[in-house]
């Protein structure tokens, strides 16, 4: 079992590299949510009625509870994941150097 990599010391870094279109890495905090992982549905519907609150645009949210629609049919046909396993892969040193240290989750 595992936290967050970011505050395990030997994956500051730490698990997902995030990538916008332009090439470029957001320099806020992040985390990635997968559809093999149960607990993701909940925080996107969460996402989606806090979005409605103040009012976002609504074709967002419908897009939001979309997604977690589809999540739920992924991880129907695919399984499960262990969203809190520790580290299963070697890390590409080109990649892990383009992380920013205890931005990424």
């Amino acid at each position: 079992m595992s936290g967050l990599f970011r505050y395990d010391e030997k994956t500051r870094e730490g698990k997902y590299l995030v990538t916008r279109r332009d090439g470029s890495n957001p320099d806020w905090p992040y985390i990635v949510l997968g559809a093999k992982d149960a607990a993701a549905v909940a925080g996107l519907n969460a996402c989606a009625d806090k979005a409605a609150d103040p009012g976002y645009d609504p074709q967002y949210v419908a897009d939001v509870r979309r997604l977690a629609t589809e999540f739920d049919a992924f991880r129907a046909a695919h399984g499960q994941g262990n969203p809190d396993a520790g580290p299963d892969r070697v890390a590409d040193p080109a990649t892990a150097s383009r992380m920013v240290v205890g931005v990424g989750a």
